[in-house]
C-alpha cells in the first residue's frame, strides 16, 4: 500500500481534491449565499467530477513512471518503483484500471451536467497525459506547458459545472444571479491562472533538477536545450509575472469589491505568505546551478500553491462577514 500511494503521488492527489472542494465549499457556496442564490449542481455530480479527476490524474503519474523507468535509474533510482517493487506490466494495468474508472466517473459529471460534450474533457486529460509521458516530456517547453494548463484546468472544471447548473435551472438571469456567478468564476479564474504559473515554473525548476538523467537518455528539455543559466532567468520571469498577477488580483479586482474595500487580512496574507516568498524564490533562481538548489526551490514552489489554494479560506470568512454591507 505505501508504494501504491507513493507511485501515485498520493499527497498531489490530495491537493486536487482540496482544491476542488476549496473551490466549491469556499468559493462558490459563501459568494452564492450572500446573494440568496442556492448552489444548483449536485453533490453526487460534484463528486463524481472530483474522482474522475483524481483518478485519471492518478493514473497519469503511474504512466510517467513507466516510461521514466531509464531516466529515473539515473536522477532517483532509490525511490524507483515501477521496474523495482512493481513490474512495468502491472504498472500499466494500474493505469488502465485508474483511468478506466476515472473516465467512468467522468461520464457520471457529464451526465450531471447535461453537457455531453463534457466528456472530452476526461478522455482529452487521459490522452494528453500519456502522450506526455510517452513523447511530450521529451521535448522542450510543450511538455510542461501542457502539465501546467492540466493544472489550471483543474479550479475551472468546477466553475464549469456551476456555470451549467444554474444556466439550466433558472430562465431568468436577475443582478444577483449576474453578480453572484460573475463574482465566482473571476475568482476562480484567477485560482486557475495562479495554478497555471506555478505548475509551470515548478516543472521547469524540477527539468533543472533531473537535467543529469534527462540528458543520458535524450529528453530535450529546457535546461538540456539552454543551459541552467538561462533556464534560471526563465524561472525568475515567471516568478515576477506570478507575483505580479497576484498583485493585480489584489489591487485591481478584489481591493475593489464591496466585501474587501476596507480589508487588511488578505493583504498581509498574499503579501507574507505568496508574494514575498514567490520574489525570493525568483532571486534565488538566479544564482547557482547546484541540484540541490532545484531541489529547494521545487519543494518551495509546491508549498507556495498549497498557501495560495488556501486563501480561499480567507476569502470565505471575509465574504460572509461583510455579506451584509
Amino acid at each position: 500500500m505505501k508504494n501504491f500511494l507513493r507511485l501515485i503521488r498520493w499527497k498531489n492527489i490530495l491537493v486536487i481534491a482540496l482544491t476542488m472542494t476549496a473551490m466549491r465549499m469556499l468559493v462558490i457556496f459563501p459568494v452564492f449565499n450572500v446573494y440568496g442564490i442556492d448552489v444548483m449542481f449536485p453533490d453526487w455530480g460534484f463528486y463524481m467530477l472530483m474522482l474522475a479527476t483524481m483518478l485519471i490524474a492518478a493514473g497519469g503519474y503511474v504512466i510517467n513512471d513507466y516510461f521514466d523507468v531509464h531516466i529515473d535509474s539515473v536522477n532517483r533510482s532509490k525511490k524507483m518503483i515501477v521496474g523495482v517493487t512493481m513490474p512495468r506490466r502491472k504498472a500499466i494495468a494500474l493505469h488502465l484500471w485508474l483511468s478506466i474508472f476515472g473516465l467512468g466517473c467522468g461520464i457520471a459529471a457529464t451526465i450531471a451536467t447535461h453537457r455531453f460534450w463534457y466528456v472530452f474533457i476526461f478522455i482529452g486529460a487521459f490522452v494528453s497525459l500519456w502522450i506526455y509521458s510517452r513523447d511530450l516530456k521529451k521535448t522542450a517547453f510543450w511538455g510542461n506547458l501542457l502539465i501546467a494548463m492540466l493544472s489550471g484546468i483543474v479550479p475551472l472544471l468546477v466553475a464549469m459545472t456551476e456555470y451549467f447548473a444554474v444556466a439550466d435551472s433558472i430562465s431568468y438571469w436577475d443582478i444577483c444571479h449576474i453578480n453572484a456567478v460573475k463574482m465566482a468564476m473571476q475568482v476562480i479564474i484567477f485560482f486557475s491562472a495562479f495554478a497555471f504559473l506555478f505548475s509551470l515554473m515548478r516543472e521547469i525548476v524540477k527539468d533543472c533538477e533531473d537535467i543529469e538523467g534527462d540528458k543520458l537518455n535524450g529528453v530535450h528539455s529546457i535546461p538540456v536545450k539552454i543551459g541552467l543559466k538561462k533556464t534560471n532567468i526563465i524561472v525568475a520571469l515567471i516568478a515576477l509575472i506570478s507575483a505580479s498577477a497576484v498583485a493585480f488580483f489584489w489591487f485591481y479586482y478584489l481591493a475593489r469589491t464591496r466585501f474587501f474595500m476596507f480589508e487588511s487580512a488578505p493583504v498581509f496574507y498574499l503579501g507574507a505568505f505568496v508574494l514575498l516568498p514567490t520574489i525570493i524564490c525568483g532571486v534565488i533562481s538566479l544564482f547557482g546551478t547546484a541540484k540541490r538548489k532545484y531541489s529547494f526551490l521545487s519543494a518551495a514552489l509546491k508549498w507556495i500553491m498549497v498557501i495560495g489554494i488556501a486563501f480561499s479560506i480567507v476569502f470565505c470568512h471575509i465574504v460572509l462577514s461583510n455579506g451584509n454591507i
